[in-house]
């Protein structure tokens, strides 16, 4: 997750396919999304990220971890002094409403999930029941295209969804979802198909969405 992501060659319907097999029994899927931390939206401390995938493996994992690594020792370091320039996506409104313990703060740490051994793909999911986080493991290597294991991560049921709403102000992948605790957080959900998990939802959340401040 600290290694900027390719999005043209992530296999898209592959992972939504795997990810599937984590529905739970007896629920019926809405419909599910790969899904990033949205613009701005900060990385939590690592004790609020989930550890996940422990000790799984694939080939070449291990020798594009060490790459990795090095990468980020010579990687620049970052360079604000033309940050005002971004100013005006800035004011458009904050990416997390609520604490880290809100529902929508739990949601946003599962974005960042820590996976020491391989990569993990958050997908987004929504049941008649629950919208939940579910993580496929992916190679690391560039062919990326090799899936493995599936874990369950955050869920919530479905209820305290309050509304969903399409930053397309700030781009086109951009969605906020918003709960009945008053917390929301910002998502980037990169896929074309993006707007027809965002009709998954009831329309009564589509229209209950508060204007962005």
């Amino acid at each position: 997750m600290n290694v900027p992501v390719d999005f043209r060659r992530v296999p898209y319907n592959d992972i939504r396919a795997r990810a599937h097999g984590a529905v739970p029994d007896g629920e019926r899927l809405l419909g599910g999304e790969i899904a990033w931390p949205g613009h701005r939206l900060r990385k939590p401390r690592r004790s609020r990220r989930p550890q996940v995938l422990r000790g799984l493996r694939m080939p070449g994992d291990r020798l594009m971890g060490v790459s990795r690594a090095l990468t980020r020792l010579v990687r620049l370091p970052y360079f604000g002094g033309f940050d005002w320039l971004f100013e005006w996506q800035r004011r458009r409104g904050k990416p997390l409403q609520g604490g880290w313990d809100s529902d929508g703060g739990q949601l946003a740490a599962a974005l960042w999930p820590v996976s020491r051994t391989t990569d993990a793909v958050p997908v987004l999911q929504l049941t008649d029941r629950r919208l939940q986080i579910v993580y496929v493991q992916r190679a690391r290597r560039g062919t990326a295209k090799q899936l493995g294991a599936v874990e369950p991560g955050w869920s919530t049921q479905a209820h305290k969804v309050a509304w969903i709403r399409h930053r397309a102000d700030i781009d086109a992948d951009t969605y906020e979802i918003g709960f009945t605790d008053g917390s929301w957080v910002r998502v980037r959900l990169p896929s074309q198909r993006a707007v027809r998990f965002f009709e998954a939802f009831p329309e009564s959340c589509r229209r209950s969405a508060p204007s962005p401040g």
